[in-house]
C-alpha cells in the first residue's frame, strides 16, 4: 500500500526535477555600477563604474568640508576583465587619487579669560598611484577585493608599499 503511493510521487519528482535543472547560459552584463569603495591608489568615497567591455573606468569621490577640516578624496581608476561571469569577476586595475587634506591644529581655550585661540591651518596633498589584480563576488551586489602595489604621496615623501583596496557596488 506504501508502494503504491510511493511510486507515483517518485516518478513525478523525477520528471518534474529535470524541467528545472536546465541551466541558463545567458549572461547578464550589466555596465553600470555604483556604490562606496576605499583604497589608498584608487580613491575613497562614493563610486560609479562604467563597464561596458573589457575596458571600464571607475570614479571615486568623497568632499568633506567644515569650518576646522577640509578632505577631498578623488579617484580616477582604469579596470581591464579578464573573467567575468554571472557571479564572479577577475580583473586588473590601475588606479591613482589625489586627497587634499586641510585642518586646524594648536586652537587653545584660556579659562582664566574665557577665550579661544583658533590655531593656524595645515595643507597636506597627496598623490598615489597602484595597480594590480582585482577580485568581484556576487550577482546584483557585489562585493570587490583589490590588492596589489602603490605608489605613494608621488612628488612628496616618496613610498612603494603594498595596497589593499575594497568596494561594495550595486550592479545596474
Amino acid at each position: 500500500m506504501i508502494m503504491k503511493k510511493t511510486l507515483p510521487l517518485l516518478l513525478g519528482l523525477l520528471l518534474t526535477t529535470g524541467l528545472f535543472a536546465q541551466k541558463n547560459d545567458t549572461i547578464v552584463h550589466r555596465t553600470h555600477e555604483f556604490g562606496a569603495h576605499v583604497g589608498a591608489t584608487t580613491g575613497i568615497g562614493l563610486s560609479y563604474r562604467y563597464w561596458p567591455t573589457k575596458l571600464g573606468m571607475q570614479f571615486t569621490l568623497l568632499p568633506i568640508r567644515n569650518a576646522d577640516i577640509t578632505f577631498i578624496s578623488l579617484g580616477i581608476t582604469g579596470l581591464y576583465t579578464f573573467y567575468d561571469s554571472e557571479h564572479v569577476r577577475f580583473f586588473g586595475y590601475v588606479g591613482n587619487t589625489l586627497m587634499v587634506n586641510n585642518w586646524r591644529e594648536n586652537d587653545q581655550y584660556n579659562p582664566n579669560t574665557n577665550t579661544y585661540t583658533k590655531g593656524s591651518y595645515t595643507h597636506n596633498t597627496r598623490y598615489n598611484a597602484g595597480f594590480g589584480p582585482g577580485f568581484g563576488f556576487g550577482s546584483r551586489v557585489r562585493f570587490n577585493l583589490m590588492v596589489g602595489y602603490g605608489f605613494y604621496d608621488i612628488g612628496g615623501e616618496f613610498n612603494m608599499l603594498p595596497t589593499g583596496e575594497i568596494g561594495l557596488y550595486f550592479r545596474l
